[in-house]
């Protein structure tokens, strides 16, 4: 095992996580009630169509992140963009349920040749950052909301303290308040629905994760909510069956407040912190009783993706269109049990 050399994507390997000054504590082993406190926490990260692709492994005070094959969306995330984000997300809860626990936190992130599936390891211990515990009990309370929203603006100063959020886990958040931004967003956003929609493999994948009763994963019918207008995508219709394809369409926000979570550069590590950068702001916005949806679509074509840059901005790379309003509550999807999460055996490959 080595750690990823400094300078390698042109950044360094170690993500400085709030707390991040490890230590020691009296113990060399998490009491169970913690270990699974972070389980809980973690598991109730966002990833695409609800998959969860993760699994964790405790080793004293060290958490290894694993991610889960068998949960992944080749056809949809060919690149594993959003997988490695919704990985990132998952360590934010791990570091924030940490915090609560008197815990700092250090991320590192790894190559090993023997453990391929290894992506990360939180290593805890020193100082907790209070400002991460203000965030746990928020976890819980999150969701990914497709209702329509109020035409409230969100305050300005709301909008910047959402930003200093991002650019605290290394990513920033670029507002789309242009008429040519929103324009490309727009079209961008509709020529993925289209590609999607004629695209097989796309929709079978979309189809093992989306829709019916569903008990510990995936997206149930109940949480797609009402339709938007065909060419107004406001929100991401994720329907594939024909029943869920005919729900009601209702009236959503005329000028959704939309926002692109973005970073200087790309790659595993990059999508990482992304996901990190994600979750802070999805739970500072759930804080301050902002709902927040995702609209990916763009972001996962990559001949799309250059549509959603600010051409007379600096050059970030777009990781995820995240959608802000005021909306009504909605329930939680479901999720994995920890049981099912949770890695006794080194995980090494064949």
């Amino acid at each position: 095992m080595q750690y990823v050399a400094p300078g390698q994507q042109e950044r360094p390997a170690e993500v400085g996580g709030a707390g991040s000054s490890t230590g020691s504590r009296s113990m060399n082993e998490l009491p169970d009630a913690d270990r699974d406190a972070l389980l809980r926490a973690a598991v109730a990260a966002p990833s695409m169509h609800n998959t969860q692709p993760w699994r964790f492994r405790f080793v004293g005070l060290t958490v290894e992140v694993y991610r889960d094959r068998e949960r992944e969306l080749p056809a949809e995330d060919p690149s594993r963009r959003m997988l490695f984000i919704s990985l990132g997300a998952a360590i934010f809860n791990l570091r924030v349920a940490a915090a609560v626990r008197g815990m700092g936190s250090e991320v590192r992130h790894l190559v090993d040749q023997r453990r391929p599936d290894l992506v990360a390891v939180v290593e805890l211990g020193g100082r907790a950052n209070e400002s991460m515990m203000a965030l746990a009990p928020y976890i819980a309370g999150r969701r990914t909301n497709r209702e329509p929203f109020t035409d409230q603006r969100l305050p300005a100063q709301l909008r910047v303290e959402l930003d200093l959020c991002a650019r605290v886990e290394g990513a920033v958040l670029q507002w789309i308040d242009t008429p040519v931004r929103q324009w490309w967003l727009r079209m961008a956003t509709n020529d993925a629905v289209a590609a999607d929609d004629d695209d097989r493999a796309r929709s079978a994948e979309r189809r093992r994760w989306v829709g019916g009763v569903r008990e510990s994963d995936g997206v149930p019918s109940s949480a797609l909510r009402p339709r938007a207008a065909v060419g107004n995508p406001v929100v991401r219709d994720l329907a594939a069956t024909p029943t869920d394809a005919a729900r009601p369409v209702a009236a959503f926000e005329q000028e959704p407040q939309l926002a692109v979570l973005a970073t200087r550069y790309d790659g595993p590590i990059e999508w990482l912190r992304a996901g990190q950068a994600l979750e802070h702001v999805l739970l500072e916005a759930t804080a301050r009783g902002v709902s927040t949806s995702l609209l990916n679509q763009a972001i996962e074509h990559e001949e799309l993706r250059g549509q959603i840059n600010d051409p007379l901005g600096p050059w970030q790379r777009p990781q995820v269109v995240i959608r802000f309003g005021y909306g009504p509550a909605v329930p939680p999807t479901p999720r994995r049990s920890i049981d099912d999460v949770l890695v006794d055996d080194v995980l090494i490959a064949d």
